[in-house]
């Protein structure tokens, strides 16, 4: 007999995996064919932080880190890097998921802001140390706005369409367990 927590729980792994695997596919489409002055918001970075201040057990870290590898082949980024740096991220934020449940979206916005901003910080210095190509400070400074504007609609997604919302201060499981 199959324990329906862990099948909802894999079925949103799933459903993750299947959103990772579409926004790549949308990301290496080329619909246009000269380069532009600004860059399209990380849905996936939106998406990944999302669901771990929602809902923590749907988004185990070798699930992230898997499918944060697998951007890092497919968009050409260092290996590792951003891959390190958003399960630090994701991290930090799964440990203040039990404060967070009962703050405003506003409070949630702005701490998922501070932690955008320090990967951006982490990845330009980590670049700068081993001496590598970056990308422009203008290009960096629009992802992470348009990212930071797309994270509410991100949110809104996930919560309306999706079904993945907050959990409840004090809700439990089918079995009585504290969620």
């Amino acid at each position: 007999m199959v324990d329906p927590a862990l099948s909802k729980k894999w079925l949103y792994w799933l459903l993750f995996l299947l959103l990772a695997t579409a926004l790549f596919f949308l990301q290496l489409i080329p619909l246009q064919t000269t380069p532009s002055n600004w860059a399209m918001p990380d849905l996936l970075l939106c998406l990944c932080f999302a669901w771990v201040l929602r809902r923590p057990d749907y988004m185990p870290v070798l699930l992230i880190a898997t499918v944060m590898l697998v951007a890092d082949m497919l968009f050409l980024r260092p290996p590792g890097l951003m891959t390190a740096l958003v399960v630090i991220g994701s991290e930090f934020l799964r440990a203040r998921v039990n404060v967070m449940r009962e703050l405003p979206f506003m409070l949630e916005w702005t701490l998922v802001a501070g932690v955008m901003l320090a990967l951006l910080l982490g990845y330009r210095l980590a670049l700068i140390i081993v001496m590598q190509p970056r990308p422009s400070l203008w290009l960096s400074l629009t992802l992470l706005l348009t990212t930071l504007a797309a994270y509410p609609l991100v949110v809104a997604f996930s919560r309306y369409i999706l079904g993945v919302r907050k959990i409840a201060p004090g809700e439990v499981d089918a079995l009585g367990h504290r969620i």
